[in-house]
């Protein structure tokens, strides 16, 4: 590591690290919800709302956690997992006669209820006893899954594809190319600092050839101030379906959080304490209330923060601390965070592929700490097929499925990581030295 969890940057060093944890901050948290928001047909002035929201509630969760939470440099976002389940809940809602409007106030209460089971889970101290659950099979199977959950998504916002433009866009690609590119010819060819802001260097690069090329999002925002507003979607609303599936989701999303924290405790030799899981647990659950307060998508610790600070070596606390409170910035003042949320899509998408590269990789070297003898290769392989064949099938397999749990059977990842705690727990639990090499 060039920089270790107290270690003080120079001046001019901490501002470069501050803007590039904005740049990573800015690519996770701005895109999602202009997705899910669309789906859960809200229109534009409620999307950029949507997004003003994440951005000011992200930079306090993640200051949050960072300072009396976990106490890492993970960024606190929406997370795929949620952004799959509100995807699927709106897919669903208008064959089950529900309103779009009725859903988003019945999402409110399930993300609050949902956040205060986290927090009891977590001061009660029962998160740090299901740590033994996540051995290097099941972190290396949801590091695995979740870049190979993404990666359509990456690669499709990498070419230009969206619902409107179904065909390669040349523009695009040419602006993706030189984004990852530049990172990756940054992260493997330089030493230090100008390795260490790589993805800063990569996508104002990136960003620069693509306003060239015209793919720059104009935004146009009138408002001088934005404070986050209570329920806006309305007074929340009670469906026990949905209240199921977010609390079941928040609970399995666990993993994230027990992935990221043990990834920067093996990157920064910090002990991987109980108490770690079950702080970040609590605030975590905070972060998810406030969501279903401020209507936006549920948080999570991001895993991807494992890759992002291996590729850049820093883990310093002070430059987090700083880009977070920038982040709240831009979404309290609109103008700057227009300018900002004009980050070109295939930009931010270009940053993501880079850094799911690093979490794919990492995940690879999870496998690598346990002895690969007949019985992990099969716990993995079946993980894995059964993880990535479920991505692949359509929506109505699980019709005849109880609402509540067709959400969860849907989700490659969480079936993949499931199947893989049930495989080395239970069905192929080891007794003694039973192993047979290959």
């Amino acid at each position: 590591m060039r920089y270790n969890l107290n270690d003080q940057p120079a001046t001019s060093e901490l501002i470069s690290y501050s803007l590039q944890h904005l740049t990573f901050f800015l690519a996770n948290a701005a895109i999602l919800p202009v997705i899910v928001g669309s789906y859960l047909g809200l229109d534009q002035s409620a999307i950029a709302g949507l997004v003003q929201r994440t951005f000011i509630l992200c930079g306090i969760a993640s200051f949050l956690q960072c300072k009396w939470g976990h106490g890492f440099p993970i960024f606190e976002g929406p997370a795929g997992m949620w952004y799959g389940i509100f995807i699927t809940l709106a897919t669903t809602a208008p064959a089950l006669g529900k309103p779009l409007s009725v859903l988003r106030t019945d999402i409110e209460l399930g993300l609050i209820i949902a956040g205060l089971c986290c927090i009891i889970l977590g001061l009660t101290g029962l998160v740090g006893k299901t740590i033994r659950l996540f051995s290097p099979l099941v972190n290396g199977i949801f590091l695995c899954l979740m870049s190979l959950q993404l990666s359509p998504t990456m690669i499709k916002g990498f070419l230009g594809i969206t619902a409107v433009n179904q065909l390669l866009d040349g523009k695009c690609l040419l602006a993706s190319f030189v984004t990852t590119a530049l990172i990756i010819w940054i992260s493997l060819t330089k030493k230090g600092f100008w390795q260490s802001i790589a993805i800063l260097l990569g996508a104002g690069v990136g960003w620069l050839v693509a306003t060239l090329l015209g793919l720059s999002p104009s935004i146009h925002q009138d408002t001088a101030l934005l404070l986050p507003e209570v329920f806006p979607w309305g007074f929340p609303t009670f469906d026990a379906g949905v209240v199921l599936t977010c609390v079941l989701a928040a609970i399995i999303v666990f993993s994230n959080l027990v992935a990221s924290i043990l990834g920067l405790c093996n990157l920064t030799g910090e002990p991987p304490k109980a108490k770690l899981f079950n702080r970040g647990a609590a605030f975590t659950g905070i972060a998810d209330v406030l969501a279903g307060i401020c209507s936006i998508i549920g948080f999570i610790p991001y895993a991807s923060a494992v890759g992002y600070t291996a590729m850049t070596g820093v883990a310093a606390r002070k430059p987090f601390y700083l880009g977070a409170a920038l982040l709240t910035l831009l979404g309290v003042f609109p103008p700057v965070s227009a300018f900002f949320a004009a980050l070109p899509p295939t930009v931010g998408y270009s940053v993501m592929f880079v850094v799911y590269t690093m979490i794919l990789g990492l995940g690879i070297k999870e496998f690598a700490k346990t002895p690969l003898t007949n019985r992990e290769l099969f716990i993995i392989g079946i993980s894995l097929l059964i993880g990535i064949g479920v991505m692949f099938l359509p929506q109505q397999v699980f019709n005849d499925v109880p609402v509540a749990f067709r959400y969860l059977l849907l989700n490659g990842l969480v079936d993949g990581v499931l199947i893989c705690i049930l495989l080395e727990q239970v069905l192929l639990r080891q007794r003694g030295s039973e192993k047979q090499t290959i």
